[in-house]
């Protein structure tokens, strides 16, 4: 009897041999997230995908790729496409009202250096998260998504008239129109430093952003209030000088 050669098994064989090992992807099975991990995970490429393309010109196999996950599955965690939009909007609102509230610090705070905090914490946003500010305000501003943003913008609103009227001694009627005009002009200064080339030197543009606007409205609290002095003394710690308070 002639004795048997043992041939090497190969890559190939192995694939092809119909009781041998199958060398597949399913031999390194993708690794299983939690599934809101995985929905943050979906998030986060739509909010590129949308902040690139806009809302009709992004595809769902375009979040799929960003993702690195299956169409399929995009639709699992996300729904359809305006649930998925509608989830982005939400989700970018909701850190960024997190965010500010959470920076504005105590109410028994200097009340000009917690809404300075507060102006700090949203630009802060903007400038490292400029996909969601993108997402948030310029492409949902118009069309079927409008009272969405108009909805999210009033929260912004209330939560500075609360800050001004809590910090100010001022009744929140009196905070609100100052409150609306604040954050108006806080969208208009994001919007310069998004579209513009501005040179900010070389601090970090959320506090070159939030000083400029406080250097705007620290003289109207001043007179809304009665008192003299606390712009400037909130920019002049701002900038690292001690001036009187």
């Amino acid at each position: 009897m002639c004795p048997v050669l043992a041939v090497p098994a190969t890559a190939a064989t192995l694939r092809a041999g119909r009781y041998g090992a199958r060398v597949t992807s399913e031999t390194h099975p993708r690794r299983r997230l939690a599934p809101e991990v995985r929905r943050q995970q979906v998030l986060d490429a739509a909010v590129a995908v949308f902040s690139e393309e806009g809302f009709h010109g992004a595809s769902m196999d375009a979040v799929a790729a960003r993702a690195g996950v299956s169409k399929p599955l995009v639709y699992a965690h996300g729904g359809s496409k305006e649930e998925l939009f509608a989830a982005c909007l939400h989700r970018e609102a909701e850190r960024l009202l997190r965010s500010v509230e959470s920076a504005a610090g105590a109410a028994d705070d200097e009340p000009l250096e917690r809404l300075r905090r507060a102006l700090r914490a949203f630009f802060h946003a903007l400038t490292t998260r400029q996909a969601g500010w993108t997402v948030l305000w310029r492409q949902a501003s118009t069309g079927p998504f409008a009272g969405e943003v108009d909805a999210l913008r009033r929260q912004i609103v209330d939560q500075a008239a609360d800050l001004m009227a809590g910090g100010l001694g001022v009744p929140r009627a009196v905070a609100q129109p100052y409150a609306h005009t604040l954050v108006g002009a806080a969208e208009g200064l994001a919007d310069w430093w998004l579209t513009g080339d501005p040179d900010v030197g070389d601090g970090d543009p959320a506090d070159v952003l939030a000083d400029m606007l406080v250097t705007v409205v620290g003289p109207g609290l001043d007179g809304l209030t009665g008192r003299t002095g606390l712009a400037g003394g909130t920019i002049a710690s701002s900038a690292g000088v001690s001036g009187e308070r």
